[in-house]
């Protein structure tokens, strides 16, 4: 038995954004996780790594909820958000204006670019007129890093951009609302290794303003992007802490097996 790595860092250098425990989760009578406990800290990535199928996207949509459009779903235990708890204390709503979400896939709208990023704000009610529309975009598109590469035709549709610059228009969308915490599910799956650098330059951009977790299946961008990791298997957290450590020096021979490639 090793003993538990040290941390890196000093602990006061991230607070606890989100904490979760006890967190179980049922599709009909199948239990997909178990007993989940963990703390997301402000201004950090954390990092959710495992097998396929080990629970990791399963338990990020329980963070903002999604998890409730799938009618068998069950979740037990609690969530907080800064000490609120989301599924009792939190309209749905408001939480995911709060907590945003990036897929998988690129998912913009069929609509033009502005009005995938607009289309927020306009839902929440959240500008007056289009000056501050006009604000908000350009300043998300921005933050995104694609406002250079799209500020030509901004009524073009979104679809018609690489899948890279998809993305970066689905972030910049997830942002224009201001969130708090941004859900990353393999943001860069679909996407080639020069898109994916760019989306993990704009993730250690965004992580100054934004707490971000990413659920990924690359050990190594896992390394490049986040603080802290959590390693699930079987629907289970096996161990969590400072991403440094859980790669070098990791406490559970389980996680040991995962990142040297003997399992996974």
């Amino acid at each position: 038995m090793h003993a538990e790595p040290a941390p890196s860092r000093p602990p006061e250098a991230g607070r606890p954004k989100i904490t979760a425990r006890a967190v179980d989760v049922f599709y009909g009578s199948k239990q997909a996780l178990a007993d989940i406990n963990l703390d997301i800290n402000e201004n950090e990535v954390t990092a959710l790594i495992g097998p396929s199928g080990c629970g990791k996207s399963t338990f990020l949509r329980c963070l903002n909820r999604m998890n409730e459009t799938i009618p068998s779903c069950r979740v037990t235990g609690r969530i907080e958000l800064d000490g609120i708890d989301v599924t009792s204390s939190l309209d749905v709503v408001e939480l995911r204006a709060r907590v945003g979400m990036v897929f998988q896939k690129p998912n913009p709208f069929p609509k033009s670019i502005y009005d995938n990023v607009a289309f927020g704000p306009r839902i929440l009610g959240l500008t007056d007129d289009r000056h501050q529309m006009d604000q908000v975009v350009i300043g998300s598109l921005k933050r995104a890093g694609l406002y250079d590469e799209v500020k030509d035709r901004m009524g073009q549709p979104g679809t018609g951009l690489s899948g890279g610059q998809q993305q970066r228009l689905c972030i910049a969308r997830a942002i224009a609302v201001n969130p708090e915490v941004i859900l990353m599910d393999e943001p860069c799956s679909a996407l080639d290794p020069i898109a994916t650098a760019r989306i993990e330059e704009l993730i250690e951009e965004l992580r100054c303003d934004y707490t971000i977790v990413i659920v990924t299946h690359s050990m190594q961008q896992a390394a490049r992007v986040s603080q802290r990791t959590a390693f699930f298997h079987l629907g289970e957290i096996v161990e969590t802490g400072d991403t440094a450590a859980i790669f070098t020096n990791p406490a559970n021979p389980l996680t040991q097996g995962y990142i040297t490639g003997r399992f996974g």
